[in-house]
């Protein structure tokens, strides 16, 4: 999705494609069948865009939520797990999206560089170039990449639900749209 070929995007579209991927996902987990649907293997190259930039989740697994199947090692529900994997992959989309870069760019990890940065309180370094040119609101980028980090978090517990992802993702989106409301 956002290799260096692609197109340089919005803060306005990434935004919404950042909303309609959690939407899209909150559904899978919470609406789809009878337990929700877990992707699996949620990250960028399984996110196709349309010629109208929309995004759509791809190559989502089918393996349903079994809330009576536990893992031997932390007594957890598997399923949950998953889910908290599909969170944790959401939110290094979000990084992608807010930072312009890819997971492994040049060796680096990109959820273990961004942690880094915002713990030196150098945050504002973390997003890309072309959204600063573009004098995108630094505020709620910077809300959004709480929302990531929240996401990434090395702690399954920690992590919000897709359904409080959507939450958040859609308050600052509303922020946003009230914003350019006034504007003109």
């Amino acid at each position: 999705m956002l290799s260096g070929k692609s197109k340089t995007f919005d803060w306005t579209s990434r935004l919404g494609i950042a909303s309609t991927i959690a939407e899209a996902l909150a559904f899978m987990h919470q609406e789809l069948g009878q337990h929700g649907i877990i992707h699996g293997n949620m990250k960028s190259s399984n996110i196709l865009l349309n010629n109208n930039m929309e995004p759509f989740i791809s190559e989502y697994g089918t393996m349903p939520k079994d809330d009576h199947q536990q893992s031997s090692t932390f007594a957890t529900p598997i399923a949950n797990d998953a889910f908290k994997g599909d969170v944790y992959g959401f939110g290094v989309i979000l990084l992608e999206l807010l930072t312009g870069k890819l997971v492994k760019n040049d060796g680096i990890d990109l959820t273990d560089w961004v942690q880094s940065v915002v713990r030196e309180e150098w945050t504002g370094e973390v997003f890309d170039r072309s959204l600063l040119k573009e004098y995108a609101s630094e505020e709620r980028m910077v809300n959004m990449l709480q929302v990531a980090i929240r996401c990434v978090n090395s702690s399954l517990e920690a992590r919000p639900s897709m359904n409080q992802v959507v939450l958040m993702i859609n308050t600052i989106k509303d922020e946003e749209e009230k914003s350019l409301i006034y504007q003109v």
